[in-house]
């Protein structure tokens, strides 16, 4: 073939061979890829909250104005909230995915009394949450401005006990008018809609708020949760307790802003020369206005005791 036949190509390009780290490094490829494989991590593998600080929260709980504060003071380790169901806090807690929780006690008929709470995990109580009655706006009971356990039975059939995370649907049901829902008042504000409206029960028992977390965690875990409780409780970010972690100590960082004063002795200086270069403070020029009784302001000018006159300087020139 000559090089002027338009049916050959002139050049035809060349396959080389590339060899890839694993065949250099006497692997098979499907044995690197099998490698690669364990060593990254499965995107679909539960994070472990041993490794940061996780705070979960039930539904309901108003807890981001603590987590702003510790995001806000740029506190170690990264602080990362999570929502829990009502139902499952104490599983998240004993597996691991959350650090500490904020949880609601005695509402569930599962939810353990604080006592029995405390023989396996810190509790630490925060306020009480009163109860309120979720009512269709066309109720009657609308007209009062609080209600009673009474005047509730007397007056309509309400709801069954609900469960927190059926709480929009019994919600839904009061709006159309099949009954009013007992809610916590947190649980109610959450799921407020214009066609229902709540009220409150004056002697219906409270529920507890509480931040717990389990015993036996390692050091450094408790203690970001000390911390994080310092926070919660109204530690204010200069106190003594707050320095201990995840930030240096304001005394130490105000002694590296110091610079060293060395003498005249250390930097070798005779005396003389030392005391040259100290300055002595500028006095400080009488302001006008008026004058102290007694300051003379100009020679031989008179002062009254016990009398304060105008500053002669500062007559206004006729």
């Amino acid at each position: 073939m000559t090089a002027e036949d338009p049916t050959v190509p002139l050049s035809e390009p060349v396959e080389t061979a590339h060899e890839t780290p694993a065949e250099t490094a006497g692997e098979t490829p499907q044995e690197s890829a099998g490698n690669d494989a364990a060593q990254a991590p499965s995107a679909s593998e539960p994070t472990d909250a041993r490794h940061g600080l996780t705070i979960g929260y039930v539904p309901g709980v108003m807890s981001g104005k603590w987590f702003g504060r510790w995001r806000e003071r740029r506190m170690r380790p990264v602080l990362r909230d999570e929502l829990v169901p009502a139902a499952g806090w104490r599983e998240a807690l004993d597996g691991g995915s959350v650090t500490a929780c904020f949880v609601r006690l005695g509402w569930s008929p599962d939810d353990p009394s604080p006592e029995s709470l405390r023989t396996t995990h810190h509790a630490v109580p925060l306020y009480d949450e009163r109860r309120v009655a979720v009512l269709s706006t066309d109720d009657v009971l609308g007209v009062l401005d609080t209600l009673t356990v009474a005047q509730l039975g007397d007056e309509s059939t309400p709801q069954s006990h609900a469960d927190i995370d059926d709480a929009a649907m019994a919600v839904e049901l009061a709006a159309a008018g099949v009954g009013p829902v007992v809610l916590p008042m947190s649980v109610a504000r959450l799921h407020a809609r214009k066609d229902v409206t709540s009220r409150e029960l004056t002697d219906a028992p409270t529920v507890p708020v509480a931040l717990v977390w389990p015993r036996g965690l390692d050091d450094d875990t408790e203690d970001a949760v000390q911390r994080f409780v310092g926070v919660v409780r109204g530690r204010k970010e200069n106190s003594g307790r707050e320095e201990s972690g995840g930030r240096a100590p304001r005394s130490a960082q105000r002694e590296k802003k110091v610079p060293e004063q060395t003498t005249a002795k250390e930097r070798g200086e005779p005396a003389a020369a030392a005391s040259s270069t100290l300055k002595k403070p500028a006095a400080k020029a009488q302001s006008g206005g008026w004058a102290k009784a007694g300051a003379s302001t100009k020679p031989g000018l008179r002062r009254k005791p016990g009398r304060k006159v105008k500053n002669g300087r500062n007559k206004k020139r006729r």
